[in-house]
């Protein structure tokens, strides 16, 4: 069995408030628009927020659960990253930022959800949420 992680990030709560980013994960984020500038959820540009935010002191990224986007004229998150395996590459690219991982817990088992969820705060030294 794999032990605690040796080296740890920090921990939400020492600030009375929290900042962070919310649906980078998904194509269109949060804005449900079709203007050409809209949020393209590549990997690349994920890892390129990620560190931003990290190097501005942004305490987390906080992704959202999706299956599939929304249909109509702007699709809204009609493409998405998996949550678990989305903060675990986000973690493995940044510092100091704390990633939260959304399960729906009617689709995933919870000995493999339980499994991936130790591999990624694993990665991220202890700081998934």
């Amino acid at each position: 069995m794999v032990g605690a992680p040796t080296e740890s990030r920090k921990q939400l709560g020492h600030n009375q408030l929290n900042l962070g980013l919310f649906g980078a994960n998904c194509s269109g984020g949060l804005a449900v628009t079709t203007v050409p500038e809209r949020w393209e959820a590549s990997w690349e540009n994920n890892q390129k927020v990620a560190r931003m935010a990290d190097e501005c002191g942004l305490e987390f990224m906080l992704p959202l659960g999706r299956w599939k986007g929304y249909g109509g004229i702007t699709d809204h998150n009609a493409s998405s990253f998996e949550t678990l395996t989305w903060a675990s590459g986000i973690l493995a690219s940044t510092t100091n930022l704390i990633t939260f991982g959304t399960v729906h817990v009617s689709l995933f088992n919870p000995v493999v959800a339980a499994k991936q969820m130790v591999t990624t705060d694993h990665i991220g030294r202890g700081v998934l949420v």
